[in-house]
């Protein structure tokens, strides 16, 4: 499975991206790209304490509201679309189940067509019981 389709899984959890810049943005996810672009909803953006006052006033004028005026800015955004290279790592929450993200279900259908994943632990059962049981080859003595 490629980094994009198991993101793209993590649709409706509570991330947290650190860009390559220093800036921390927390939020819902919402879609991602093949290339990796990423859209959020009920953003936090924390800017880093060297950042310009440039780039909060860029921040501002979008829409953000000022949560705090210490170290590490913090600012309220309603949408933001995330570039996919400006990503550094994304902090994924601690309650999340990844062994259930990581199954590829498309891998696990291919398997089961050629026959190398079985299908459901009742199949024989239930075939039997519709009359369509499987013929056993007579042996030769």
């Amino acid at each position: 499975m490629q980094l994009t389709g198991f993101l793209k899984k993590l649709k409706n959890e509570q991330v947290s991206i650190e860009l390559k810049n220093g800036t921390t943005v927390w939020g819902i996810v919402r879609n991602v790209s093949p290339q990796m672009n990423v859209s959020l909803t009920d953003v936090r953006l924390t800017l880093p304490a060297k950042s310009s006052d440039a780039t909060l006033a860029a921040v501002l004028l979008s829409g953000g509201s000022t949560q705090g005026q210490d170290s590490k800015r913090t600012t309220s955004l309603e949408f933001i679309n995330i570039r996919g290279n400006t990503i550094r790592h994304i902090l994924l929450p601690d309650n999340i189940n990844l062994d259930a993200l990581l199954v590829d279900q498309e891998e696990v259908n291919r398997l089961r067509k050629l026959g190398k994943v079985g299908h459901d632990a009742n199949k024989k059962r239930s075939l039997e019981s519709n009359g369509n049981a499987p013929k056993r080859p007579k042996r030769a003595f």
